[in-house]
């Protein structure tokens, strides 16, 4: 542990020890100079983007708190969009967005602002609203964010095909691109690619997502649904095997763990699972009511209680996760009104998502072999 942080390890808590020697260093310059802002906001940026790579919620709060000081100084629009992304990631949309309502009147073409403005309203099922943001993000001139911001916001519409296609040829002929946002252009595609029931697509594109962006926990989470719904559990373990034991990843290795009936990866996944969501609870929080649903469903076969937590997430999410486990769960346990839900929502908002489909019982292969918990086979 870092010299300066021996005697005082509260800005990073109990886990101080634990991170990267540059998150020590910074923890120990803003203790050495707590007056001094610049500080505070390099090391908050440190802290949150650190967090969101390592899936550690704890490390982003720590950069909430660096800001603090900043928030409440002069207008700045560096610690408001910052202090936005970590709650964004901590899902406190409301705060996010209100703190980037702020920032807009200081840097209104703000690219992350911009982005991340896009992506809270996509998951709040808002894609309407998300458009505008995505066109800002082209005005702004940043061309490879907008197009796939542009492909995200009609990820589940009838006009999936036509964002593909765009966003596939200019991946093509773009030899050139930062790695992370080159794996997260191909992440997007796969999940176009995986609702529409373009398997080979698919595939190609989470292969090519996680060797650009090998970090990535939300492509190994998105890669491990898809082998997952085709029963390719041995591949689908591989492809968590590393990653941090975020609740994302934990709920997906226990799933596939019980499928192949590893005892001991699944109580060790279970155990470290359930200690995540029982603090979670303890301060009121359910942002990954989600992941707890799941677990409820597809590992411990708990329905009424899975529809319960899933059901609550529906108040927070709203993308196909969100709608697939609340069907799944509602189907379950018997909840017509849950399963509702998600028609009303697929009707209202003029969505296309044959992936779906075969739960709304609209899939022309609906008497394909079943996945247990999973829906027929891909």
């Amino acid at each position: 542990m870092s010299s300066s942080l021996r005697g005082n390890p509260g800005l990073l808590g109990p886990k101080a020890a634990c991170y990267p020697e540059v998150v020590q260093v910074a923890a120990s310059q803003i203790i050495a100079d707590p007056d001094d802002q610049e500080i505070a906001i390099q090391a908050a940026r440190l802290f949150i983007n650190t967090g969101r790579r390592i899936g550690d919620a704890s490390l982003v709060k720590s950069g909430l708190s660096a800001l603090q000081p900043a928030l409440n100084s002069r207008p700045d629009a560096r610690p408001l969009i910052l202090a936005a992304v970590g709650k964004q990631y901590l899902h406190d949309f409301d705060g996010a967005l209100e703190l980037l309502g702020q920032a807009e009147t200081l840097q209104p073409r703000n690219p992350t602002l911009l982005l991340t403005r896009a992506n809270i309203l996509v998951v709040q099922g808002h894609t309407l609203k998300a458009r505008p943001e995505c066109r800002g993000l082209a005005k702004a001139g940043a061309f490879d964010l907008a197009l796939i911001c542009a492909a995200t916001t009609d990820m589940l519409s009838p006009d999936a095909d036509a964002a593909y296609a765009k966003l596939s040829r200019y991946m093509e002929l773009k030899p050139v691109m930062e790695p992370a946002l080159r794996g997260y252009a191909h992440s997007v595609l796969a999940e176009i690619a995986m609702y529409h029931d373009w398997t080979d697509l698919a595939a190609g594109h989470f292969v090519q997502a996680i060797k650009a962006d090998p970090a990535s926990i939300r492509s190994a989470a998105l890669y491990a649904d898809f082998l997952i719904s085709r029963s390719e559990y041995e591949a689908a373990l591989k492809a968590l095997q590393g990653k941090p034991p975020t609740d994302a990843v934990l709920v997906r290795r226990a799933i596939v763990c019980s499928q192949l009936k590893k005892f001991g990866c699944l109580l060790r996944s279970r155990r470290t699972l359930q200690a995540h969501l029982l603090a979670e609870k303890k301060i009121g929080s359910f942002a990954h009511a989600r992941e707890e649903a799941r677990y409820l469903l597809d590992v411990e076969g708990k329905p009424s209680e899975a529809v319960e937590r899933a059901r609550l997430n529906w108040t927070l999410q709203r993308e196909f996760e969100d709608a697939d486990i609340l069907l799944r769960a509602g189907r379950a346990a018997g909840d017509i009104a849950a399963e509702q839900m998600v028609k009303s929502w697929v009707a209202e908002n003029g969505l296309s998502i044959p992936a779906l489909s075969v739960e709304l019982g609209l899939h022309p292969h609906a008497s394909a072999e079943t996945i247990p918990g999973r829906g027929p086979a891909l």
